[in-house]
């Protein structure tokens, strides 16, 4: 990247920047003829625009991960050049050093939005088109200089989280520059969540002029559910599966699993592997630019400890494929073969993004609908199967007030009412209770890490809590019960249904039959922590109230070195729930709720219990549970940079 930048005929000097951090930067020395005043905003916005198209170009052939946003180039001052060797090549590491302090500010810088998208003139006037076109042009500027289709959703244009991030900097810096009082005004009112909740640019710019001239929303939550499960249940008659109530399959089993390289998608593989009735497992992912299916897979069971033998078994094939797209996007002779030979779908791929409205969803859901499709066209006499790994979150708005959670399809969707992924995990459970396929919904709460290494992943709130403790110097203490289950015990409950010979439930809850108490986790993990040199001395309970006050303390002029040791920062809104002690969902993919006290909920698993052994006999989760999860954190390094916080 750096090679190609430095061929700039505007450029003296490049390095890049941002090891450890979530974005990556440039470092830019103008040539002497092309220096420009730092500290005047318009001359550095002129400059990045003078060598976006190098820029661009390095991007090319970058992953997305590295790709160099605009905000992110940093122009160096004439008065402090880069250092060099004798030979006059750039010192990276010591020019990085020197610049040290301005890169930290860029960091703050962008985060908060001050200066973004500046150079982009505000909309003469504030109307729907006006704005949309505005919008195109900061998310071209987002988007690489590729331009997007302001009527479709931007996350299927390639958009993510950072992505967002950088575009609504850009609509807040521009605000802002505003020389009109009540326009800078609006600035401070656009949310955090407002790409997310508005994915299309024509959508965004409706809510921005709404923004503006003070008019209220209209948006119905309940209302955009039940348009979606109307759109893609259309032409399903339900009730159409008039197979026998048990069955037997002498020729074994043939399965369609979505979703084979995450977690509980490995744990599942593995278990398939192991069985000696399944003949043949089509494991379908989507393609990725880098890696191979067969890559991703050995990678995820070799990082939980899984055994990878499995994966030379002629019973394995790998397919590539994209639910969301007609005939799964496979071709003709391959789909064919695959719906009219599988017996069981474990449809188990989802969008893991909790911030996103439920319309993101959408593709989702259309993959769930694809599925069904294939399920009720094969040619077999008994239909397939069909296993969809659901969420608690599919009724995150019940009312504690009615009793425990039952096993049943929520008819009235008010009770999905929440975040975009809990309301498209509601989506599809209807539109599968429709299809008439023998089928069960798998609502699912929070999963940990399981044997043999108990891999929980870092990016998990409760990994997240544990670390940022350690610098806040207590654990959080709730007075609730926890009913987490581990991933192998959720892979044997499905597994328990899909291959058993009863009719399946239309809805289990996979929640643990028996709970225990937060306080009966929190302090073995303190334990651990100090069995591992991790901390000085075992950390001490405190109320949650007391724990996110001292997060928000933390939480104050937090710089990138600060969010590493105390990540969670990041989460602060998603925490606020600690703050009214500690109530809130098991489910991990749960977007808080301001109204709904989850983590109190009671699920039923009268159905699931009686559905699955696994369920039934699962024991309580132990002591030796929580020393495996502290063990894989500590192995994979999560609490390296800590530094003199293991021991404050």
């Amino acid at each position: 990247m750096e090679s190609v930048i430095g061929t700039s005929r505007y450029v003296a000097g490049v390095c890049a920047f941002g090891r450890g951090r979530n974005q990556v930067g440039i470092l830019v020395e103008p040539r002497s003829e092309f220096a420009v005043d730092v500290k005047d905003e318009k001359q550095v916005a002129a400059f990045r625009n003078l060598i976006w198209p190098v820029v661009e170009e390095a991007n090319k052939d970058a992953p997305n991960f590295s790709r160099i946003f605009k905000e992110m180039i940093l122009v160096t001052s004439a008065d402090k050049p880069m250092l060099r060797a004798a030979k006059g090549t750039v010192t990276k590491k010591a020019t990085i050093n020197l610049y040290e302090p301005e890169i930290d500010a860029l960091y703050d810088s962008v985060e908060a939005s001050a200066t973004a998208g500046i150079e982009v003139p505000l909309p003469s006037e504030w109307t729907s088109p006006q704005v949309k076109d505005w919008l195109m042009l900061h998310s071209t500027a987002v988007n690489s200089e590729t331009p997007v289709n302001p009527d479709v959703d931007l996350f299927e244009q390639g958009f993510d989280s950072l992505s967002a991030t950088f575009l609504r900097n850009r609509i807040i810096g521009s605000l802002k520059a505003s020389p009109i009082e009540n326009i800078r005004d609006v600035a401070s009112r656009v949310s955090p969540n407002v790409i997310f909740s508005n994915p299309t640019l024509a959508v965004l710019a409706n809510h921005l002029v709404d923004l503006v001239t003070g008019k209220a929303s209209t948006a119905d939550p309940k209302a955009e559910i039940e348009r979606m499960v109307e759109k893609y249940s259309s032409g399903l008659q339900g009730n159409i599966f008039s197979g026998p109530a048990t069955r037997t399959n002498n020729d074994g089993h043939i399965i369609l699993i979505t979703g084979s390289t995450g977690g509980l998608g490995s744990y599942l593989l593995a278990s398939l592997l192991n069985r000696k009735d399944v003949t043949r497992i089509h494991a379908l992912n989507r393609r990725s630019k880098t890696t191979t299916a067969e890559q991703r897979q050995r990678s995820s069971f070799e990082g939980r400890g899984l055994d990878i033998n499995l994966l030379a078994s002629e019973r394995l094939v790998y397919v590539n494929g994209d639910t969301s797209q007609e005939q799964l996007d496979l071709d003709r002779s391959l789909y064919e073969e695959i719906r009219d030979s599988v017996t069981v779908v474990i449809h188990n791929a989802w969008r893991l993004d909790f911030n996103l409205s439920l319309s993101t969803f959408e593709p989702n859901v259309r993959g769930t609908r694809h599925l069904i499709d294939l399920a009720l066209a094969s040619k077999r006499a008994a239909k397939p199967r069909f296993m969809f790994t659901s969420s608690i979150t599919s009724a995150q708005a019940w009312d504690r007030k009615r009793g425990p959670v039952p096993e049943k399809v929520m008819s009235d969707s008010s009770l999905a009412v929440g975040g975009g992924y809990g309301s498209g995990k509601h989506v599809s459970e209807k539109i599968i209770a429709k299809s008439g396929l023998p089928a069960t919904n798998f609502r699912i709460g929070q999963i940990t890490g399981a044997a043999p290494r108990g891999a929980w992943p870092t990016t998990e709130w409760i990994p997240i809590v544990v670390k940022s403790s350690i610098t806040l110097g207590a654990l959080p203490n709730i007075h609730t019960n926890v009913a987490w289950l581990p991933t192998d015990a959720v892979s044997g409950a499905i597994l328990d249904v899909a291959l058993g010979e009863d009719e399946p439930p239309i809805v289990i809850n996979i929640v643990h039959p028996r709970p225990v108490e937060w306080e009966a986790l929190m302090k073995p993990i303190s334990d651990a922590l100090f069995a591992k040199n991790v901390t000085r001395e075992p950390l001490p309970l405190v109320p949650s109230a007391e724990w996110y006050q001292r997060l928000e303390k933390h939480a104050v002029n937090a710089n990138e070195a600060k969010i590493k040791r105390v990540p969670a920062i990041k989460l602060l809104n998603y925490l606020s729930f600690f703050a009214q002690g500690g109530q809130h969902s098991d489910d991990t993919n749960q977007e808080q709720d301001d109204d709904a006290n989850l983590l109190d909920f009671e699920y039923s698993t009268e159905i699931a219990e009686r559905a699955s052994k696994t369920m039934r006999e699962l024991p309580r989760i132990s002591k030796s549970d929580v020393t495996r999860w502290v063990d894989y954190w500590e192995s994979v390094g999560w609490f390296q940079d800590l530094g003199s916080d293991k021991f404050d």
